[in-house]
């Protein structure tokens, strides 16, 4: 018996170590990331790290179970030279790649400001998009990868080792194999404890960090193993029914349905999508400069939107929600999951009941982060990719072709296409590496962070578009939507929080009609792109998109978001965060814009803001299950 507790005490030690490590890792990650996060209260600090251990517990359980089974199996065999060799290997292995994970977010969190879940593993992006980051990354965050090295080295060195010697190797009694059994099952079902969370109804889940830290925080309770995990078959999600089907229609319905708009000729839409266009860099929105001279010039002739967010956080999010207008409210993106082969309205499919055709535009490889399947699930006519571009020299040598010689590729395009037409340009260039043709290395200024000389060179490159589209002859007659699919790093604290996490820009521009002038600081969102075009185009027929026209419902506008299991809405001047079962905070973006002061105790008015979110999330779940996202004849 006492051989075996040797051997539970050096597994206690070796579990202790990973522990250690991962809190090591822990603090690595905020230290990276502490412009996000902010200076954190001692005592928030300390119940962050000291929790954190529990999500730790359940990630190294589930992962490390063969090297637990192995470790703590009755039997001497255990004092076996070999045999302590293949457990120390397997430790070292297991190990090593859940730190690499850990790793790999604490500089991926700067994009997308959650922990990477399973859908990394979608073919999507372990395909050309991982091959085509993954030098990038090495590259310009190779002190992560010599950390990464230093953690397994300290791995390998500090695993507590057996003395065989001391030990030796001898038979059991049928007794002592008997307590050594009951010792074992004893020892697994502590263990289960631990990998569950302990004895709470259900499992720990990504959502219970939030008991302990606020929205924002919650990535650093949390490590990405563990989320990892936890969202492996994520898309079979229980529905939430809060209301019956009468009281939700009541409260919220998707289906949009403007009276028909007659016009003397159908008007051309073209959607120009920015890669990483953060509201924070664009002049026009702030009291400074920015990096957008084109830009802020074309917002002085445009009908602007001054609070647009976005709906998602990563561009495989952004076009369900503006082709769509499906807001990204699970943990797997629409494209990837299983629903992606259900039946929506989209605005091309829609548009081509009007006599439109489509194309969607993309200067990068055919199949980059999933677009082209998108594209065709959404019934565009036509996809362009790297592939159909004639020049493979204008190549940037990581994503696609550069955006100013794209650009006006699609404006060449553009002027062969039958009119009316609606298509959907996508750039690129502003997504990391953030790399710019040579020829331009002194033109824009580089700034405080990377993306800004990038985010100069895009909006140069817009430039140059229109100016070579005005000449042509759909020119007149287009509307142009232009927005951003997400946002990106930031140096000001407002867009650090999780209102300005999302902030982008939305401008309406049309050469000739004076609809589109002047600002709006009523919400609008992505998915109100889709009834907007809708309604602007004259479509009589009902259709469903979890959005509103910008055009004419100005009143009960909202934005909702999804992240790390945290639900946010805006509405007028509140901002309300929801856990799915109840609401954790809510703030007044007027008088608290850094959201420093939780509102939730001190006021009830959360109420009606809680009523409408349930309402869209049981809408858009219920839809997304039945395959009801569709108008029913």
């Amino acid at each position: 018996m006492k051989n075996y507790l040797f051997h539970l005490q050096l597994f206690l030690f070796r579990f202790l170590l990973l522990i250690f490590l991962f809190s090591l890792s822990r603090g690595i990650f905020y230290l990276f990331n502490a412009d996000y996060f902010g200076t954190l209260p001692t005592k928030e600090f300390f119940n962050i790290f000291f929790y954190g251990i529990r999500f730790d517990i359940s990630a190294l359980y589930y992962f490390n179970l063969p090297f637990i089974i192995l470790s703590l199996i009755p039997g001497n065999f255990k004092n076996n030279q070999g045999y302590q060799r293949t457990l120390h290997s397997l430790f070292t292995m297991i190990n090593a790649l859940l730190l690499a994970v850990n790793f790999i977010d604490t500089k991926f969190f700067d994009f997308e400001h959650k922990r990477l879940t399973a859908d990394i593993f979608n073919p999507v992006w372990l395909g050309e998009d991982f091959i085509t980051l993954l030098p990038a990354f090495i590259k310009d965050y190779w002190y992560l990868l010599l950390l990464w090295f230093v953690f397994v080295y300290l791995l390998y060195r500090l695993y507590p080792k057996v003395s065989i010697k001391k030990t030796g190797i001898f038979p059991l009694t049928l007794r002592q194999v008997a307590y050594q059994s009951l010792l074992f099952i004893l020892l697994m079902g502590i263990g289960l404890l631990g990998g569950r969370g302990g004895l709470q109804l259900k499992p720990l889940r990504v959502i219970h960090a939030a008991k302990y830290t606020t929205a924002k925080n919650i990535p650093l309770v949390l490590n990405t193993p563990f989320t990892i995990m936890k969202s492996i078959g994520a898309e079979s999600f229980e529905v939430n029914r809060y209301f019956d089907t009468h009281t939700l229609d009541s409260i919220y319905s998707p289906i949009q349905s403007y009276s028909s708009r007659p016009k003397e000729l159908n008007p051309n839409i073209v959607i120009i999508i920015l890669e990483s266009f953060s509201k924070e860099y664009v002049g026009y929105y702030n009291n400074y400069k920015g990096y957008t001279p084109f830009l802020d010039s074309l917002c002085r002739e445009s009908l602007v939107f001054t609070r647009a967010y976005a709906n998602g956080k990563r561009s495989i999010e952004a076009l369900p929600s503006i082709i769509g207008g499906l807001p990204a409210l699970t943990d797997n993106p629409y494209i990837t999951s299983s629903f992606s082969s259900n039946k929506i309205n989209t605005i091309p499919s829609l548009l081509n009941e009007l006599g439109y055709q489509s194309a969607f535009f993309h200067g990068g490889k055919n199949g980059t982060m999933g677009f082209d399947q998108f594209a065709n699930i959404a019934e565009f006519d036509h996809y362009f990719g790297m592939n159909e571009y004639p020049n493979p020299s204008d190549f940037d040598g990581n994503w696609g072709i550069y955006d100013e010689e794209y650009l006006c590729y699609v404006k060449d395009q553009l002027d062969h296409f039958p009119q009316p037409f609606f298509t959907t340009m996508f750039t690129l260039t502003s997504h990391h590496p953030y790399q710019i043709p040579s020829k331009y290395k002194t033109k824009f200024p580089k700034g405080n962070l990377n993306i800004h000389e990038s985010i100069g060179y895009t909006d140069y490159a817009l430039k140059k578009f229109f100016q070579q589209a005005q000449h042509s002859s759909w020119y007149q007659n287009t509307l142009f939507i232009i927005t951003a699919d997400h946002t990106a790093q930031s140096e000001y604290d407002y867009y650090n929080n999780q209102a300005g996490n999302y902030a982008i820009p939305m401008l309406l521009f049309h050469p000739k009609d004076t609809l589109f002038r002047g600002n709006r600081g009523y919400i609008t969102q992505q998915t109100d792109i889709f009834p907007t075009i809708m309604e602007y185009c004259g479509y009589p027929n009902p259709f469903v998109a979890f959005g509103k026209s910008m055009l004419s419902d100005t009143t009960h506008r909202v934005t909702v978001n999804y992240m790390n299991g945290i639900y946010q809405l805006i509405a007028k001047n509140y901002l309300l965060q929801f856990d799915g079962k109840k609401s954790i905070a809510f703030y007044h973006l007027q008088e608290d814009p850094l959201l420093d002061s939780n509102i939730i105790h001190t006021s009830d008015r959360y109420l009606e803001y809680e009523k409408k979110l349930k309402a869209i999330i049981q809408s858009y779940q219920e839809r997304l299950t039945e395959n009801n996202l569709t108008v029913q004849n």
